[in-house]
């Protein structure tokens, strides 16, 4: 089941969060009304998330994560396609991401709902550089 997330679901995110290179941003960011997460419940205990803000005609996906042990069974596959549907719905043009380029399976999750790489910034993850990804929409 996919869902808002809820206060009750901080301490799992927290600790989705410390996965990732950046240390993840707090889920609970208030000062930034423009922020969605949208979480993905199996069995009563949240087991991925994707966050992404829709700024105006624009949206971009900030993290997307699914448990190491629960990968290759579709939950970042059903949270992607909830997350575009809801940014469609929106009225947005395109959606943005950026992913590290060493995050295969993450590129090919991308490509498969047709993102394509647009751009790249040199070093952005501790040596390793972004790949810049674009779905367009309209």
């Amino acid at each position: 089941m996919i869902r808002k997330m809820l206060k009750s679901d901080y301490e799992v995110l927290a600790n989705y969060y410390k996965d990732f290179v950046d240390g993840g941003v707090d889920p609970f960011e208030s000062s930034n009304p423009f922020n969605t997460t949208l979480v993905y419940e199996l069995e009563n205990q949240v087991v991925g998330f994707i966050s992404y803000s829709i700024i105006y005609e624009r949206a971009e996906i900030n993290y997307i994560y699914v448990e190491k042990k629960l990968r290759n069974h579709h939950i970042g596959s059903e949270l992607m396609e909830f997350c575009i549907d809801e940014v469609s719905s929106s009225g947005c043009n395109n959606i943005t991401l950026e992913v590290n380029e060493n995050n295969k399976e993450g590129i090919m999750l991308y490509e498969k709902f047709g993102f394509n790489k647009v751009a790249k910034r040199d070093n952005y993850y501790d040596g390793a550089d972004a790949l810049l990804m674009v779905r367009e929409l309209i």
